[in-house]
């Protein structure tokens, strides 16, 4: 196979997985401009809203750590097409529940297919793409699940208005399994080099040995603490920027719909935008610009908790939702590019499992602690006053130790 051909495959890799990343997107973020409608019908609080996002996250993450094994072990096409399916029918099966209580429980169903999602299409990047590239292809990968919501906030809302939001619900079972067809036929993993037996009886080794050997490495245990913390906003400003909008502005759903759009917008420059920084101007040393993407996470955060007090216009909200969004949902990218460089290719979807279930545990307790301040205060102003403080404190403590660890790296290798 020719160099020529070798980077044109890789360009069709690249776009069938971001492909399965809309498609996901429109169902994870998109999904979001629904609970409006699911608050009205339901007549649902603040914090009941975003136990959605705690249940889809407690099977998501209580499976993390096998289905990035998983991955490593049966491949990338096969356990991308399983997690596909599985969410398939538990999403489709959201647009027959009675009440709220049997959609929290579809969507606890539906987090076993959507643990696989990540890990697995962090592996197939990994797998393809030389690791000077991968901050770069990683933000490209994940601009997938940006552009998914943008589609769900621009249609969903409209739909849902019009139709009803169940019908919602059917388009996205659709698209998944639309998803999981096209990966079948456009997807191939990459061919296994041949390995010794030396190489086969050293990988035959219990996933709690590999997972302790993983967190014995101080600079990624620093990586899967600094992800709670990204995965906390980021659960917090999918589950509640729409209601957000539509409580404490009083806007309306389709109005903010939009305002979430403007979030996925933010998301979706901003994941290659990273990629691209970190790549050419930090020198790979990702720290930097995880130290960005957290100040920046801060000073929206109390932004909004002050003008919780004022009646700002439409097109500032806009502006600093745009902004929301490049940092509280544009750092997956960069994130997951470095725990796939400190653990190597062979255990990337072990490496990213494992550091989902920091993620995830993040996205677990943000949204419904979030949504409960908000409910005694009557307003999100404080939650996000909140949020300010702990993302900067933890920013600049996160910093410190992943600059004191890659020094002693660096020393090490001289």
């Amino acid at each position: 196979m020719t160099n020529e051909k070798i980077n044109k495959f890789n360009w069709q890799i690249l776009l069938i997985i971001m492909f399965v990343g809309v498609v996901t997107g429109i169902y994870r973020n998109g999904i979001m401009t629904v609970f409006p409608f699911l608050q009205s019908e339901y007549s649902l609080s603040r914090a009941q809203v975003g136990l959605y996002s705690t249940f889809l996250y407690i099977s998501s993450t209580g499976v993390a750590i096998f289905s990035g094994r998983f991955a490593d072990h049966w491949g990338v096409k096969k356990s991308m097409i399983g997690g596909l399916l599985l969410m398939g029918v538990f999403i489709s099966l959201h647009s027959i529940a009675p009440s709220f209580m049997f959609i929290l429980g579809f969507a606890l169903l539906t987090g076993l297919g959507f643990s696989i999602i990540v890990p697995t299409s962090s592996k197939g990047i990994a797998e393809w793409y030389p690791a000077e590239k991968q901050s770069t292809v990683m933000g490209l990968m994940t601009l997938g699940f940006p552009i998914g919501g943008v589609i769900g906030s621009l249609v969903l809302p409209w739909i849902g208005k019009n139709f009803g939001w169940r019908i919602d619900i059917i388009l996205i079972a659709f698209l998944i399994f639309l998803a999981a067809i096209l990966f079948t036929y456009f997807y191939k993993d990459k061919p296994k080099k041949v390995k010794t037996n030396q190489e086969k009886n050293k990988k035959k080794t219990s996933l709690y040995n590999d997972i302790s050997v993983i967190l014995k490495n101080n600079y990624m245990l620093t990586l899967c603490l600094l992800g709670i913390m990204f995965g906390l906003a980021s659960g917090i400003v999918a589950t509640h920027f729409t209601l957000f909008l539509y409580l404490d502005y009083g806007y309306t759903e389709v109005i903010a719909g939009l305002g979430f759009m403007l979030l996925q917008v933010g998301s979706m420059a901003a994941r290659p935008f990273w990629g691209l920084v970190n790549d050419n101007v930090f020198n790979n040393q990702k720290r930097y610009g995880f130290l960005i993407l957290g100040i920046i996470v801060s000073f929206v955060s109390i932004v909004f908790a002050i003008m919780s007090n004022y009646s700002p216009s439409l097109p500032i909200i806009l502006f600093f939702a745009f902004l929301l969004g490049a940092s509280g949902r544009g750092w997956q990218g960069l994130y997951f590019s470095a725990v796939s460089e400190q653990v190597g290719e062979d255990d990337t979807g072990l490496g990213i499992g494992l550091s989902m279930v920091f993620v995830r545990l993040g996205i677990l307790t943000g949204p419904p602690v979030f949504g409960y301040f908000a409910d005694q205060a009557e307003s999100y102003s404080y939650s996000w006053l909140i949020l300010g403080i702990m993302m900067i404190v933890v920013i600049m403590v996160s910093h410190y130790f992943l600059t004191k660890f890659n020094h002693k790296k660096e020393v090490k290798q001289n």
